[in-house]
């Protein structure tokens, strides 16, 4: 009687085991069920590209606020100006990039010019600009994103600087339209 007791545990314990086993395969659609399977499709988005967490619109070290604060304001240009006098996009950028390794290369100091002067064609001049999220990557990485205010909708403005030693050097920037990219 003891020996079938413990048959009866030992098949009762196994079964919660085996039964927690997953099939990898899915049946072909067109299956006939004579046992064809094809591996399951990888998972879909494996690593997010981009964090989710909430803004954190506090203002970044000085140095950092101040050159960025002078960027977006030689970016509104001379409201006086004639139309066609496109060179304070030019003089912008020369300005926020000297001394980074961005403003060494020229070509693409060119096309961040050619991109802006089309997106501010497009969604109207400079307004104003603020902070909207500013999150560290380990101690030393700090991404910032500001939205500025344009006539017909707002652009999206990522800043990533980098401290190799006691000073916060700017390494990438980018900014865009996508306003989902905000959204969780």
């Amino acid at each position: 009687m003891k020996c079938l007791l413990l048959l009866v545990l030992s098949l009762v314990l196994a079964l919660p085991a085996s039964a927690q086993t997953v099939n990898t395969q899915v049946p072909d659609a067109g299956d006939t069920g004579a046992g064809t399977t094809t591996p399951a499709a990888p998972p879909r988005n494996i690593m997010p590209q981009t964090l989710n967490h909430k803004p954190n619109p506090t203002q970044p070290p000085e140095e950092i606020a101040h050159s960025i604060d002078a960027f977006f304001k030689a970016l509104h240009g001379d409201p006086t100006a004639p139309a066609n006098a496109q060179d304070f996009y030019e003089r912008a950028y020369d300005t926020f990039l000297n001394s980074t390794m961005l403003g060494s290369q020229k070509e693409k100091v060119s096309y961040f010019v050619s991109k802006t002067q089309e997106a501010f064609g497009i969604y109207g001049p400079l307004k104003d600009a603020e902070i909207f999220d500013n999150y560290s990557v380990g101690s030393n990485v700090l991404v910032l994103t500001y939205l500025s205010r344009q006539t017909v909708q707002p652009l999206i403005w990522r800043f990533i600087y980098y401290r190799p030693d006691k000073t916060w050097k700017l390494i990438n920037l980018g900014f865009g339209d996508n306003l989902y990219d905000l959204l969780d």
